[in-house]
């Protein structure tokens, strides 16, 4: 009986290799090659390398290949040539749902949401309907003018830019921070579609929520989108991160992309969408970070951009 469980497991295991079908290149430190079946011209790898789980993979001396197969971490070591199914099998049998699993499984849908403009827009509608209920009037009609929410949930004490898509239209934006009681905390009139407010500086209680919203003559509104100010020990997700193994483990441009999506699990998408620009001005080229961002992008209903940054891989 035993032995019939153990090779149910191990054939269901296989099957599900075969319809999974690529595994992709996340990070390459060094020398790799990946021999797509016997007798073919190794191919040298780079990040965002989609390879069939049928080929083989060898690193060159010292070299390191890190891979993510299902949400599955793999880091790969040694000249020896490899075959790709075997290294997938013994992963999966180590793989737990950590914080580190979490984050794999995280990182491998974004990166496959964020292949082409139509995924991106799938991706886009999907979370915007899942979403939009929490943001009070996000989906109403009388919302004509379009808040970017990568200023809701938590903000720094800090430097904060607002920002909303511009409408036709005379006269000024009126830019308003509201407090629970609907009074103003701050107001702006501006020409531009972005505010900028120093949250340190305001008369602001970080126990609680305030909201901000902008309106344009008589009709025109935007949704009033709530947000708090965290001080920034709550902010310091790299503080939390030090005690997970996995983290620790992980190399330098790995630990990024797990501050990031800690700092999006916590609604932290301000300081999250900065620590993804500054992965991309680092590496501009690389297509983890460029899917990855795009992805977070459209989450924050700025589809547009997410597609530009899409558009140039091309």
């Amino acid at each position: 009986m035993r032995a019939i469980l153990i090779f149910t497991l191990y054939l269901c295991f296989h099957l599900d290799v075969a319809a999974q079908g690529t595994i992709m290149v996340l990070h390459v430190a060094g020398q790799a090659q990946y021999l797509p079946h016997y007798g073919a011209k190794p191919i040298p790898l780079a990040p965002g390398d989609e390879l069939e789980v049928k080929g083989k993979i060898r690193c060159k001396g010292s070299g390191t290949v890190r891979l993510i197969y299902d949400g599955i971490p793999i880091s790969v070591t040694g000249t020896k040539m490899r075959d790709l199914s075997e290294i997938i099998r013994t992963a999966s049998q180590q793989s737990q749902m950590s914080f580190t699993g979490r984050f794999f499984s995280f990182l491998n849908e974004s990166v496959k949401e964020g292949v082409t403009d139509e995924r991106l827009k799938k991706h886009h509608r999907r979370y915007m309907n899942k979403s939009s209920g929490g943001i009070k009037g996000f989906a109403s009609s009388d919302a004509t003018i379009k808040a970017l929410l990568v200023t809701t949930g938590k903000l720094p004490q800090a430097n904060v830019i607002f920002k909303w898509r511009s409408i036709p239209g005379d006269g000024p934006y009126v830019f308003s921070i509201l407090n629970q009681n609907q009074k103003t905390v701050a107001q702006m009139l501006l020409k531009d579609t972005a505010a900028t407010l120093d949250l340190d500086q305001l008369y602001i209680s970080l126990d609680e929520e305030y909201t901000w919203s902008v309106t344009r003559g008589e009709k025109d509104r935007s949704a009033q989108i709530p947000f708090e100010v965290c001080p920034a020990q709550e902010m310091n997700t790299h503080t939390d991160l030090l005690h997970d193994s996995g983290f620790i483990k992980a190399s330098q441009e790995e630990q990024q992309m797990m501050i990031a999506y800690q700092l999006e699990e916590d609604h932290s998408f301000y300081v999250a969408q900065q620590v993804y620009q500054k992965l991309l001005e680092k590496s501009p080229d690389n297509e983890i970070y460029k899917r990855i961002y795009a992805s977070f992008l459209a989450r924050r209903d700025m589809l547009p951009e997410a597609e530009n940054l899409i558009s140039k891989k091309h």
